[in-house]
């Protein structure tokens, strides 16, 4: 059987219509999904930091993270904090759009669940490839609700030899036993500024970078239900000084807004501790 194809949309195809191609393949590409400027400021910001950190896992939580992030990788997380132009995104884009459509039927509002900036290395393996929502595997009902939507934008050109993100379209329908064959790959090849835009329950995984010179630059970023923990915790990656000076909208997404009685602070709004 034929693989099935990987779609690819331009960033004003109405946000319905891209919440329709997810709920039957899982994933997309949306192109031009960063304009020129976003694209241009979002490297110019996070050059520095790349430039001082190694590859690598630092801190890992359990040996297998240290295989599966990859040696020669660079990973950031905090990005709010890194990237005011990310605050744009975050706020209002494609991806804002499409999760409203398919995580508000299950949830208040959803939260920020990472923010990364992943750069993989030449000599980088392909990464296992794993479905995102696996990180809440404990859920014991088939009939779990879809817990998150998320997005790879490409800030630089993405290709085989480079290591773009590897998926299998369709596979959020699968049986979650069921392992993709070879033939069922799809490789995202993608222009820098354009995104890959998938479901948490969607195969993927970062591809192999067989180049001798190529940095493959991506920023990572999705929405989870608001009443889930998130991956990444926010509320101490992003330092609480620099969240005063962001707008409500992106406080809130990174955590300051509490999901009915759930993230309060003495009992009522976190928001209190973004007060001077």
């Amino acid at each position: 059987m034929a693989a099935s194809p990987l779609e690819y949309v331009d960033v004003s195809t109405d946000a319905q219509v891209m919440a329709d191609i997810l709920d039957r393949d899982g994933a997309l590409v949306v192109e031009n999904a960063l304009d020129a400027r976003q694209l241009n400021s979002i490297n110019q910001e996070v050059d520095g930091v790349i430039g001082t950190t190694d590859p690598g896992l630092r801190h890992p939580t359990d040996d297998f993270f240290v295989e599966f992030y990859g040696s020669q990788t660079i990973r950031l997380d905090g990005l709010p904090s890194k990237s005011k132009t990310f605050w744009e995104i975050m706020e209002d884009s494609f991806i804002t759009r499409v999760a409203d459509i398919l995580l508000l039927p299950n949830c208040e509002d959803y939260l920020l669940n990472t923010g990364q900036l992943i750069q993989i290395g030449p000599g980088e393996t392909a990464q296992l490839l794993h479905r995102d929502e696996d990180a809440w595997r404990y859920f014991t009902s088939p009939a779990k609700p879809l817990l998150e939507v998320e997005a790879m934008f490409a800030l630089t050109d993405f290709t085989i030899e480079n290591g773009c993100t590897q998926v299998v379209p369709g596979s959020h329908l699968w049986d979650p036993e069921r392992e993709a064959q070879p033939h069922e790959v799809q490789r995202a090849e993608m222009k820098a500024g354009s995104a890959l835009l998938y479901l948490g329950t969607a195969i993927h995984g970062g591809g192999a970078n067989t180049s001798t010179d190529q940095w493959r630059r991506g920023m990572f970023f999705g929405f989870v239900l608001g009443w889930l923990r998130t991956e990444e915790a926010c509320l101490l990656t992003v330092p609480r000084e620099e969240v005063k000076k962001m707008p409500r909208r992106v406080q809130e997404l990174i955590g300051y807004k509490a999901h009915d009685g759930i993230g309060v602070v003495d009992v009522g709004s976190p928001m209190v501790l973004l007060k001077d």
